[in-house]
Formats: C-alpha cells, structure tokens, sequence
C-alpha cells in the first residue's frame, strides 16, 4: 500500500509532468506551424546527401514529389549542376563545423529559375559528433533582378562602372588565393567621335553593341567579366596563367571586332571600325589596388592610340 505522506508529492510530480507535456506539444505545434507556412526552403540532410526532413515548401519546386523526397539523395533528386552546388555547400557546413551562406540556384515548378540565399549549419548528435546539416533558404530572386537592372548597361546588356568597382576586390582576391594573374583591359573604338559625326548616333550605338559582342565571344569562360565603363569606353577583367594567355584573349577582342567589317570612312588605313586596348596586369602576391591597376591600363591605353590604334598594348 502507497504511504499517504508521499502521495501529495506524487500529485504534485504527475500535475508538473502533464503540465511540462503540454507545453512540449505547444511548442511542437507551433514548430510545425512554423515549417508548414514559412516561405522558407527548410530542410536536413545526412552526411551521405540524404534528405532527413523537407518542410510543405518544397512543394513550389520542379519534380518534388513528397513520398518521393524524403529518404533520396540530392543527386537523385536534382539535375547534376544544381545537386553538386547543393552537396559542395553541404560538405562544407559539416567539415568546417560552422554555418556558410551561399546563393544557390534551383527550378520552380514553372520551370522558371530562382536564385536563394542559403544558410547551413551543422547538427550534432548527443556526443557532441556532426550527424546532419540543416539548410534554411530565402528566395531572393526579384532582390537580385532589381540589383542587376542598376548594375547593368541598357544599350549593350554589358555590366557597368559600379558593378566593376564592386566585383574588383572580390576577383583580386580569387586570383590571389587560386595563384593566378589578374589581367585587366580597358579598350575603346578609334575615332568614335568621327564615326558618330559621319553616320549618326544610332549607328554609333550599333556598333557599341558589336563591341560587347566581340568581348562575350572572347571572354566567355566562367569568371570573366565584361564592363561598359561608359561612352565607348569599356573594360574587362579576368584571370590566366600568363600575361601570353592574356594578351592572346585580348587579342581575339580586338581581330572579332575587326571582322564584324563595320565601314568607318574617318579611321585608316583600313577604313573599318577598329579597337585599341590597354592590358594591365596584377601577380597573386602584388600589392596593388583597383585605382592603381586602372591606370596602368589606362596608361597603355594610351600608349596603343599613339603606336597607330587597332593594337593591344600593356
């Protein structure tokens, strides 16, 4: 038989018991509210690329499919492209044991692409051990196509000044920590004024545009940049291994633009429009910055107008 002494202790345990559950199912309650209606891409993963738990709103996704996700790895879920991005993310949040943002890029269900802003975070088990990582993704699509319209030239589609003061830093860096030369270009149409004078504004803007052509058609790999600094003064930015790898790239800008044959009666000899260059270039261990390394270009730009235009000159 219980001793009576002890049953209003019990009470009271059982009451804190019943009281401390309840307030664990509020709280699970509002867990699962959260994961159900926050715009929000929620989920965690093992550390062999499974999915261990995705919330309602993946349902906005391309091919997500609810008995189907949970269980499967991101590379039977997602095109190659878009799983290693995800998993390369995922390795790095578990292996350095601290939380990395990274833009990543995924489909909706309109096929249509969207751009979030991803932060994962290692999840430990009771001893203290990385089992899982947990990613939480904001979609930041319109946030992003409302900043490239301010850093993007409406004529050539190239990017502008800002946006190579901004991205500057970030390559130099890049090709400091990959051990390459950072090599960049400023490059202008000989005798546009003459041109535009002769044949008019639009026809100038025509051939504006065939210069972006001509540089996109050189610089295409991934990492090269393109700029409209502005009137007919552009530039480009890009690592190599070499100033030859360089100046060959440079060289492809200044013969396509040739090639596009544009007639230019006030630019001889050959009477086409033509392009002059400056190259600058920038070793991973120099100590130099963006406003230096600018007029070094600059500075060979002019050297290449009096050597006789439609040249590259460093």
């Amino acid at each position: 038989m219980d001793d009576p002494v002890n049953c209003p202790a019990l009470l009271e345990e059982n009451r804190r018991l019943r009281e401390e559950l309840a307030a664990l199912r509020g709280r699970d309650r509002i867990f699962r509210s959260l994961l159900d209606h926050a715009p929000l891409l929620i989920s965690t993963k093992d550390l062999e690329g499974r999915v261990t738990m995705a919330n309602r709103y993946f349902e906005i996704l391309d091919g997500y499919d609810e008995s189907h996700f949970v269980g499967r790895s991101v590379f039977e879920l997602f095109p190659t492209e878009i799983a290693d991005q995800l998993w390369r993310n995922d390795r790095r949040a578990a292996l350095e044991q601290r939380a990395v943002q990274e833009e990543e890029t995924v489909y909706h269900r309109d096929k249509t692409p969207h751009t979030y802003m991803t932060v994962k975070f290692p999840l430990y088990d009771e001893h203290g051990r990385v089992n899982a990582t947990c990613a939480v993704s904001t979609d930041i699509t319109q946030t992003r196509a409302a900043e490239d319209s301010s850093v993007t030239d409406e004529l050539t589609g190239l990017k502008n000044r800002r946006y190579f003061n901004m991205r500057f830093g970030e390559e130099q860096q890049r090709a400091h920590r990959d051990g390459r030369l950072l090599t960049l270009l400023l490059l202008d149409v000989d005798r546009f004024k003459e041109y535009n004078d002769y044949y008019g504004h639009p026809a100038g803007d025509a051939v504006l545009k065939a210069v972006a052509h001509s540089m996109r058609a050189a610089l295409h790999r991934a990492g090269d940049l393109c700029f409209r600094i502005g009137g007919d003064e552009f530039a480009c930015l890009y690592t190599s291994s070499g100033t030859g790898e360089s100046l060959t790239l440079a060289g492809e800008i200044r013969a396509t633009m040739a090639a596009h044959a544009i007639a230019h009666r006030a630019n001889p000899p050959g009477g086409v429009v033509t392009l002059s260059i400056g190259a600058a270039f920038l070793a991973p261990d120099a100590d130099l910055g963006r406003d230096e390394l600018y007029l070094l270009a600059d500075q060979a730009l002019y050297r290449a107008k009096h050597q006789g235009r439609d040249r590259v000159a460093t």
